[in-house]
């Protein structure tokens, strides 16, 4: 028999443990990238984009937020069940669809995925000291209100968006859709954009618009109060073309350390919180036990528990002249909350779900959803029990998940402060008390 040449020998030899290594790759991890982006192409391009970067009758699957704090099985399970109303199910076989859930997740890569070098713990101590972050936003229920709510902003943000955002604020203003918007439009997030507003009154307001619509509109003012106006409270909005964020001023060091500490942060841990938070006041305790006429900050509106009302507008010979002022949609089964209402605000529920209200017109100021994957992949816990309300106390809005956790959310920015989990086989029917 004739010997192969040595260089043949050796290189069939590769080749070989080469194709038996790849083999044992994808049984290991279950996805194989370049088919998964051939079946894109063939099922989901045509309303997405070639390689996801959007179409006519879809958005874009790079870069986006949303699927940027989704986990793969999150992504699989939209894949295979699709949305009401909008992008038909795929129930591709079990490893096609792990797939393509694995592709798509790695077209939006965060900067809590890609751990950019830098002291972590440096870059905290920077963030509530000298760098003076914390005077306007919070992380874990540390830090004011003043801004965005930072906890997760690691798994939300490429190292590159947070890189650019320090260097220069103003340039990513309204780069982004609001979490809110259809996923058929644009929405430019823009509820962190400053506007000085002239009142009918002569007095003038200045603060971040956290919505506004033609005729209405929602603004923080820095003192941390809410003001709800409409365009008969108001005759002018001018909107700031800069930032109210300035610059980051940092050594090189400093910089770096920042960019690792906030690129850790991917939301808040379940558990109790590392420091103790400011005492409620004696003030927001008595808006609770002695509520103003007109709001109904608990389950049952007063403490006594009668749900009754001193109002008198609306009695025996005028309810018939009642008509539908405005709808919200929460788009859930089987609602069961009790709407509160405190300062203007009215705060609804639906399963996993808060959102603050405008009550005059139901513009939406925020909303906090808990996926699914935070508890586990149980969708079913948290889609299906009903939820009948929240707890107001100061500056928490709390509120409890059907697979037991109790929730703490900041009353301004709907950021998550705390979730803790409760004792084993507790069920979640009424709101906190």
């Amino acid at each position: 028999m004739r010997k192969l040449p040595s260089v043949v020998l050796r290189l069939t030899i590769f080749l070989a443990l080469a194709v038996t290594a790849m083999a044992q790759t994808l049984t290991a991890e279950g996805y194989d990238s370049a088919q998964a982006e051939k079946r894109f192409s063939q099922l989901c391009s045509g309303c997405h984009g070639q390689n996801g970067t959007g179409g006519d009758r879809a958005p874009a699957l790079t870069n986006n937020r949303a699927l940027r704090t989704s986990n793969e099985s999150q992504i699989a399970e939209l894949i295979k069940n699709g949305t009401p109303g909008g992008m038909p199910a795929f129930p591709l076989p079990q490893r096609e669809l792990s797939s393509m859930a694995h592709w798509v997740r790695s077209l939006n890569l965060s900067a809590f995925d890609t751990t950019p070098p830098g002291d972590t713990i440096a870059g905290g101590q920077f963030f509530f000291g000298r760098g003076q972050c914390s005077t306007c936003h919070m992380v874990g229920g540390r830090g004011k209100a003043n801004g965005p709510d930072l906890s997760g902003i690691g798994r939300k943000s490429t190292v590159r968006e947070l890189e650019l955002v320090l260097d220069n604020p103003t340039s990513q203003m309204g780069i982004h859709t609001t979490p809110s918007c259809p996923s058929w439009a644009f929405c430019s997030d823009e509820m962190w954009a400053v506007v000085d507003v002239q009142l009918r009154d002569g007095s003038k307001l200045r603060g971040y618009a956290r919505n506004r619509a033609e005729h209405d509109l929602q603004l923080q003012t820095f003192d941390g109060k809410m003001h709800l106006l409409t365009d008969a409270d108001y005759k002018e909005i001018v909107r700031e073309k800069e930032s109210h964020m300035p610059a980051l001023k940092a050594t090189s060091s400093e910089r770096r350390n920042l960019i690792s500490y906030l690129s850790h942060l991917g939301g808040n841990p379940t558990g109790p919180l590392e420091r103790e938070t400011e005492p409620v006041s004696e003030e927001a305790i008595a808006a609770v036990m002695k509520p103003k006429t007109g709001e109904w900050p608990t389950y049952n509106g007063v403490p006594g528990g009668n749900r009754y009302s001193v109002l008198d507008q609306i009695n025996t010979q005028n309810v018939r002249q009642l008509q539908l002022q405005w709808v919200y949609a929460l788009r859930a089964p089987g609602l069961e909350t009790t709407p509160l209402v405190s300062d203007g605000v009215m705060y609804v529920t639906a399963p996993g779900k808060v959102c603050a209200l405008d009550s005059r017109g139901g513009r939406e100021i925020w909303c906090y959803v808990r996926s699914s994957g935070q508890a586990g992949g149980a969708r079913a816990n948290l889609s299906e029990e009903p939820n009948r309300g929240v707890a107001l106390l100061g500056d928490r809005v709390f509120f409890v998940t059907a697979d037991a956790h109790l929730v703490c959310l900041h009353r301004l920015t709907g950021g998550l402060t705390s979730i803790c989990r409760r004792r084993q086989g507790a069920t979640a029917p009424p709101p906190p008390r």
